[in-house]
């Protein structure tokens, strides 16, 4: 009877309100009657965009998008009941047949507006590409526009890219992980959707070998959709999104995003967060205790987005899109002072007989000790990351080609001399140097740096070349 209450409980999003919160909405007396008339809201959403929204094994709406309207169903002061599906396109059909009220976020476009309106954003996130991590840094999708991408079916954000990209080849799939598993088999270039959502799709179904290879100035906009027949209700949620602190969304976030970093498959743990969640339920003004924790809250879930856009996720190292930044205050430096950098390129030596040999898990170990050694061992002005794949790449400031190559070869040496537990033989690596030259372009230097990698790798590997 116990289990059976509770999944109940969780089947729907209801509380009801305390009369203080609806007079905070300040309901117009039509949009008050309306509620009174109204029994329950029912609500559509994606069953397979985590972690902003799904729909659980168990058939419980999960997801930061959940969260939100738990809150928001205790405003109204009325239940929000999940009509399930199994597909967003179902979802909008659902929309469209009145068998729903709401679409848990919606955007609003042309194809959408006979039938839907949007509320207000609540939140927004930027669009970005998984990609393998071989490829460089993309700024702008007009540098890749002869690629084939992939983004979820019926998806508003596939119109925002077509319409600021005409002509760009769009294969539409079913979910996220059926995108990037195109990406991973080299079927499809980039798979596109939020930052966020790319992160806790590739942690949750183990595909560790792609990368996010650039953060597009495209924004996903998070609003709740709403049947077209229903303006009062739009009107209503409107108001209780203005209403919602900022405080009480960044702890939203914060909550569920820490979910997403640390995601574990240890299924007890979804007892206990349902138990938690029934607490919560029973004794509301519990959430108004974790208010005068909101600045050191907003603080740690800025670091985390900072740190997932901006470093490697295997290594701990600077990204290709950190690099980028680093290279560009580099030359910067250089064009205001004339102070001279150089760069290096390394690449692990038969890193593919590694992974054949050991198999891959071996592999990324490997890949994580060069990186702590180079953390370790270069000056506190080098900065160095991930380039991608078994590849890294120093920036040192104010050193010339004899500079960079002392540190070359000392980092050589290192990796060279290590002992990384692997019979037969050990691991080494080869090393491009090339110093900056007046008005070339970053791809220029950076190639010339690959073509001396090159030139290591042609004289038998383990060496340093400078060019």
């Amino acid at each position: 009877m116990g289990l059976q209450f509770l999944l109940l409980l969780c089947s729907c999003i209801s509380v009801s309100a305390p009369l203080y919160a609806q007079q905070i909405l300040n309901l117009t007396a039509s949009e008050q009657t309306f509620l009174d008339k109204l029994d329950e809201i029912h609500l559509c959403t994606d069953p397979d965009w985590m972690p902003y929204e799904g729909i659980d094994k168990y058939g419980q709406y999960t997801g930061i998008m959940s969260s939100f309207h738990q809150v928001w169903s205790e405003m109204i002061g009325k239940p929000v009941v999940l009509v399930k599906t199994s597909s967003w396109d179902e979802s909008l059909k659902f929309i469209r047949e009145k068998k729903c009220d709401v679409l848990s976020s919606a955007q609003d476009i042309p194809e959408r507006r006979d039938y839907l309106s949007v509320t207000n954003p609540y939140i927004s996130y930027s669009l970005a590409l998984a990609t393998h991590p071989d490829i460089p840094f993309i700024i702008n999708l007009a540098q890749v526009k002869d690629k084939k991408f992939v983004m979820v079916k019926d998806y508003a954000a596939i119109k925002l890219i077509k319409n600021n990209y005409p002509g760009l080849n769009i294969v539409e799939v079913n979910s996220a992980v059926e995108g990037l598993k195109l990406v991973e088999r080299g079927m499809a270039f980039a798979f596109i959707d939020t930052v966020p959502s790319i992160n806790y799709q590739m942690l949750a179904h183990g595909i560790s070998h792609l990368k996010i290879s650039g953060v597009l100035i495209e924004h996903y906009n998070m609003s709740v959709g709403v049947r077209k027949d229903l303006p009062l209700l739009l009107s209503i949620y409107n108001k209780v999104i203005d209403a919602t602190s900022e405080e009480k969304r960044q702890q939203i976030l914060n909550n569920w995003l820490s979910v997403q970093l640390q995601y574990d498959a240890d299924y007890s743990l979804l007892w206990k967060l349902l138990a938690g969640l029934f607490i919560i339920l029973m004794l509301s003004l519990y959430r108004y205790r974790v208010i005068h924790r909101h600045n050191t809250e907003l603080k740690a879930v800025n670091k985390k987005l900072v740190h997932m856009s901006k470093n490697d996720q295997l290594t701990g190292l600077p990204n290709r899109y950190y690099l980028h930044e680093a290279f560009q205050e580099a030359l910067q430096t250089y064009h205001r002072y004339q102070h001279q950098f150089s760069v290096i390129i390394i690449d692990i030596d038969y890193f593919k007989k590694v992974n054949d040999t050991h198999g891959h898990v071996v592999g990324d170990e490997v890949i994580k000790k060069i990186a702590d050694m180079l953390s370790d061992n270069l000056r506190d002005t080098d900065i160095v990351g991930r380039w991608g794949g078994e590849e890294f790449l120093i920036i040192c400031p104010e050193t010339d080609n004899a500079g960079a190559k002392a540190v070359a070869e000392h980092m050589r040496q290192l990796i060279a001399d290590a002992d990384f537990g692997l019979k037969p033989g050990n691991i080494t690596a080869s090393f491009g140097v090339t110093e900056y030259n007046k008005n070339e372009s970053v791809d220029e230097c950076i190639k010339r740096a690959d073509m001396a990698l090159y030139r290591a790798k042609e004289l038998g590997r383990n060496k340093t070349i400078v060019f």
